[in-house]
Formats: structure tokens, sequence, C-alpha cells
């Protein structure tokens, strides 16, 4: 008796832990890294560096951190695929603040981007791909 009730216990404690973990479908992901981006330009063109820029996830408040090894030509990344899993596969509203680094004017963009655990990339649903200061 004791036997069959250990028995229960251990089937349903292992029920109980299975219901919590999220499991994907057979996916095939390629091999390629997405990034979402933003450029900044002036009336003709040209790149423009912005300070103070930062992006939050609405959704959960956090500040997201991408690395922006283009940002003198420009070119400011938003999110990679390495913020996958911080964003919701209906996709997060995403807002991007920067200022003007001639005028001290402050910019704005809203995004929309989707992810997910079973994500195998990111995608932009919705936002600009560039900004005239």
């Amino acid at each position: 008796m004791k036997k069959t009730i250990g028995l229960f216990l251990v089937l349903g404690f292992l029920m109980l832990s299975c219901s919590d973990s999220i499991e994907c479908a057979d996916i095939v992901c390629t091999k390629e890294f997405r990034t979402v981006s933003l450029r900044f330009v002036d009336a003709n063109g040209n790149p423009q560096i912005v300070k103070d820029f930062t992006v939050v996830n609405k959704r959960t408040g956090e500040i997201m951190t991408p690395l922006n090894d283009m940002a003198n030509q420009g070119l400011y990344i938003i999110a990679s695929d390495s913020d996958k899993t911080k964003l919701s596969e209906n996709g997060d509203n995403v807002q991007v603040t920067a200022t003007n680094s001639k005028t001290n004017v402050k910019i704005q963009a809203d995004f929309v981007i989707s992810g997910g655990l079973c994500a195998c990339h990111i995608n932009k649903i919705s936002g600009p791909d560039t900004i005239q200061l």
C-alpha cells in the first residue's frame, strides 16, 4: 500500500512539473543572426550620431541593451536574436528614445517586435527604418 501511494505521489509530481515546461514543436531554424535597426540621417541622407540612445520593452519595462558597433555611422541596433526570449510571440511594443546631438531635441520611435521562447528569430512587425533629424 505504501509503495502504491509513493508511486502515485511521484507520478503526480512529474505530471505537475511537466505542465510548467514549454514544449516547442519540431522547428528548423536557419543559422543567421537577425537584428532590427534604426538609422538616423540628416536632410541630405548623411548618417547622424545621437546621444542617450535607449530601448525599452513597454510590456516588461525592461531596458534592452543592444550592441551598437555601427553607431558611429548612424545605425543603431534596437534588438537582436539574443533578445528573442525577452519578447513575446505576438510582439511587444518597444520604444526607442534618443537625443539629437546637434540640437538636443529628444526623438522617440515606436516599434513592435516579436520573438518568443520557441521562435527561431526576432521579427519587426512595425516601426521606421530611418529617422531624419
